[in-house]
């Protein structure tokens, strides 16, 4: 093996354009994340002190010199902070870069220039400094402290989305929450956590060579606690909400952290299915049951559907193999039925849906809307229920739903849609019959507490005899009264 000294192997790894040593371990997660990101826009929620700006500057270098004539546009919210923050990191950046690909800085126009012609333009967003780069093509755009930029919308679609369409170049939005919470850069938190490409790092994952618990404490001390606005925000990257324009604000960051997360099935259990049907709004359908013994509602997954997708055969096949992935029975090679189906009043689709694909649906009261939406946010504040981390649609839902104007309609969201997550959730509440106890009376005599629990984890079977009786118990009544709660 080759011999180098470190001089020798900081050098190769720069002319190799490799700078990713030269980040800890949580600015590598942040590196790593933007590696292996297949989507457009990459959004990172990361607190203060972490060094998210360096690791921005890493990738923004590593992209001019892996290949030539590349361009990276780099905006911050105004020219003094890419004067007095960017620029500095940089120069910390290049100190050990050799002569030979080191870039100059023209300052005439803001713009670090490559020997093999690849270029960083900068520009903040105040004063209209940002409109310096429109036009051309570039492979990367980056946005640091995006939530405190102005006219953030403009400026990813204007003026960054157009220069990247022909080389299918990646935009990179970075920042703590914004102060304000209808900032548009939490539009965008909110698009990308619903489409997984949001990555979220507390103070906390920064514990170890840049961070210690020590440094917290005293940095909540400075705040005013640990619950402080500031300190959540700031550090914890909570997106601070007015209680008077947030639909649910029981779903706080907390409160997330304890229900959002996978639920062991119990032996017995019915099975119910929560929709609202959408066409110019989003379609979203959830699927769950109710956990008697735990008294807990549980969400086990989500179909969501919009636009000219949303056809009722579609929406017919969507469902049918969501309920066969989730509730399919190794014994009695057979799909659970839902104890009861339930969706918004749309008569002509819960039509359809019956004759044409013997899928039934109940028509949810509307009466009392208020009402039922007071009972599910009642069912999340006390942790009854629960849903799975894979249920993004309906998790940003809760998380960013706000009131229209008039406070009678939800505003619409980020994706397209009005929340309809927060609806169907509504309905699912509403529809659930608590009291309905699903275990036979011959539960717990003799060894067979878990012998109907339709857990795909259990491969062997075929030693239980009980298969029809199985099915006589999973039958499905021919009808079923509703009962209103």
């Amino acid at each position: 093996m080759e011999n180098l000294t470190r001089a020798e192997a900081v050098a190769r790894l720069w002319h190799l354009g490799i700078l990713n040593w030269k980040l800890e371990p949580v600015q590598k997660d942040l590196y790593n994340s933007f590696l292996v990101s297949k989507h457009k826009t990459i959004v990172w929620n990361a607190a203060r002190r972490l060094g998210k700006s360096y690791a921005l500057c890493c990738i923004a270098v590593e992209t001019c010199l892996k290949q030539p004539n590349r361009v990276v546009k780099f905006i911050a919210p105004t020219q003094k902070h890419v004067k007095m923050i960017i620029r500095p990191l940089l120069k910390e950046l290049f100190e050990d870069c050799p002569e030979d690909i080191r870039p100059h800085f023209r300052t005439a126009d803001n713009i670090y220039r490559f020997a093999n012609g690849s270029e960083i333009q900068l520009a903040g967003t105040d004063a209209g400094h940002a409109e310096s780069l429109r036009g051309g093509s570039a492979h990367l755009c980056v946005v640091d402290e995006a939530g405190f930029c102005d006219d953030l919308k403009y400026i990813i679609q204007s003026i960054l989305i157009p220069t990247t369409t022909t080389t299918r170049g990646k935009i990179i939005l970075s920042s703590t929450p914004p102060k304000i919470a209808t900032h548009e850069f939490s539009k965008f938190m909110e698009d990308a956590e619903t489409r997984g490409n949001y990555v979220k790092k507390t103070i906390y994952d920064g514990v170890g060579t840049r961070i210690t618990l020590e440094m917290i404490e005293e940095i909540a001390e400075e705040l005013g606690g640990k619950e402080s606005s500031e300190f959540r925000r700031e550090y914890m990257c909570e997106l601070i909400r007015d209680e008077e324009l947030t639909v649910v604000p029981e779903f706080t960051e907390l409160l997330q952290e304890e229900i959002v997360k996978v639920w062991p099935r119990p032996p017995y259990f019915d099975i119910y299915v929560g929709g609202d049907i959408g066409f110019k709004d989003l379609t979203v359908f959830l699927f769950g049951y109710y956990d008697f013994r735990a008294a807990k509602l549980i969400i086990e997954d989500e179909v969501v559907m919009s636009g000219r997708k949303m056809t009722t055969d579609a929406l017919a096949e969507a469902l049918k193999s969501k309920e066969k992935e989730l509730f399919y029975h190794e014994l009695t090679k057979d799909t659970q039925k839902p104890y009861m189906r339930v969706c918004d009043n749309n008569l002509i689709v819960i039509n359809d849906l019956h004759s044409l694909h013997n899928i039934t649906f109940l028509a949810t009261p509307k009466d009392d809307a208020q009402m039922a939406l007071n009972n599910m946010k009642i069912l999340i504040k006390q942790g009854r229920v629960i849903i799975n981390p894979r249920c993004k649609a309906l998790i940003a839902h809760l998380k960013y739903a706000t009131w229209s104007k008039n406070q009678q309609t939800f505003a619409r969201s980020q994706d397209n849609g009005h929340y309809d997550a927060v609806d169907a959730l509504k309905y699912f509440c509403r529809a659930v019959q608590q009291n309905k106890n699903p275990y036979p009376s011959s539960f717990g005599q003799g060894n067979t507490e878990n012998l109907y629990t339709p857990d795909k984890t259990k491969k062997d079977v075929s030693h239980i005899p009980y298969a029809e009786k199985v099915k006589a118990i999973f039958k499905v009544k021919p009808s079923i009264r509703w009962g209103r709660r």
